[in-house]
């Protein structure tokens, strides 16, 4: 990709391209270290829009100069079943202020996405416009090198109406895996060269990521959340806040875990200030209706805490002993940005080795090559029925 502020290389939302294909492709946004991100365009990948049964699969897509590696459109409320799994996504944005960009961007209707691997989003890993009656199953989502401030976010009220809907929206069975150990340290913890935490692992709820009031008392509505897995360093495992009609079961911790961050700048203040680091944060004067279980043998209990704008909290800096061992998972990972506003203190934070248990349009949210990726010796890509935009 080359050209001021170009930054959708497959363009699939026109009328007309319902059926439409990508697969076996690679596509690089070939945004620079040094670049900021480019507000005004869309993401590497745009699909959805007046259209249906569309597919994306086998495809890498990373480096977008936009907010999205990959943005499924609602269009006039009338896309309805895209399909996008066993692709490769990531890294998607820079982990500094307003240079985010998400790994899957989802607001099309009665959708699947599933089995695709996503490594260092730095805004969502999935982030889930509503899009009702859609499934987001079997996904496994990361950090290296970089903070991803949400693992799956159920967070934006629009664009689908009543505000809010989230109707028979299921996310099941998918794992995420905060930062880990890069070195040695103390007996149980160790630091991490990029810093990389994911802030919060599933976020509920509006006024858990927007501090300032911008949706009043709305709140998302109707989802499904179980069966899904977290190991590694957070602030937040969970946060719920501002919901209605959620079931949220089942979900557990493997491995070892960290609950780390101190209050950043744009914290919230005094009777509003958010709840320290904890495994599971739930503020109950926001919520209604909510089914609410977790794992007979589940380490971690939810606690009652304000949950008003947890992005705020940064992470560790790099050189304390703050990350859980991994055996191996993210050694190795260098920072690939600017690490600038990072906290060097661990402030509030909680760390434990638990047992393994068995048990406006969305591009609107303002997150703040030329070239497809494919040399001589790179895989076939089959494009059916779409723009490649150079």
């Amino acid at each position: 990709m080359v050209g001021f502020n170009k930054t959708t290389l497959v363009m699939a939302q026109d009328a007309g391209l319902s059926g439409a294909k990508l697969l076996n492709v690679q596509l690089n946004g070939n945004r620079l270290d040094s670049e900021d991100i480019y507000t005004a365009g869309g993401g590497n990948i745009e699909f959805g829009g007046q259209n249906h049964d569309q597919v994306i699969e086998h495809v890498k897509t990373f480096d977008p100069r936009g907010w999205s590696c990959l943005h499924l459109a609602e269009g006039t409320f009338n896309c309805v079943n895209i399909t996008v799994q066993n692709n490769d996504i990531g890294p998607c944005g820079r982990d500094y202020f307003q240079n985010w960009a998400d790994g899957i961007s989802l607001s099309c209707a009665d959708s699947l996405v599933q089995n695709n691997q996503i490594v260092d989003a730095t805004d969502g890993g999935i982030v889930v416009f509503g899009a009702p009656s859609s499934v987001i199953r079997n996904n496994t989502i990361s950090v290296k090198t970089r903070t991803m401030l949400g693992g799956i976010n159920m967070v934006d009220v629009l664009p689908w109406l009543p505000e809010g809907n989230f109707s028979n929206t299921l996310v099941e069975g998918n794992t995420i895996y905060g930062g880990f150990a890069t070195e040695m340290g103390d007996d149980n913890h160790g630091p991490n060269n990029a810093s990389a935490i994911v802030k919060i692992g599933i976020a509920v709820g509006p006024n858990v990521w927007f501090s300032d009031g911008r949706y009043g008392t709305n709140k998302s509505t109707g989802a499904i959340i179980k069966d899904n897995v977290f190991s590694g360093a957070f602030a937040f495992g969970m946060g719920v806040s501002s919901a209605k009609d959620f079931t949220i079961s089942n979900n557990s911790f493997i491995g070892n875990t960290s609950f780390i961050g101190t209050y950043g700048p744009n914290c919230t203040t005094e009777s509003k200030t958010p709840h320290e680091p904890v495994p599971l944060l739930l503020e109950p004067s926001s919520i209604t209706n909510l089914n609410l279980t977790l794992p007979q043998n589940s380490p971690y209990q939810f606690i009652n805490g304000t949950a008003l704008g947890l992005t705020c909290f940064m992470p560790p800096g790099n050189t304390e002993n703050a990350w859980p061992y991994g055996g191996g998972f993210n050694s190795g990972g260098t920072p690939t940005s600017d690490e600038g506003g990072t906290s060097t203190g661990t402030g509030g934070s909680s760390t434990s080795s638990p047992a393994s248990s068995q048990g406006s349009s969305a591009a609107s949210r303002s997150r703040s090559v030329a070239s497809i990726g494919m040399g001589l010796s790179a895989v076939l890509g089959l494009i059916i029925g779409l723009s490649i935009i150079i």
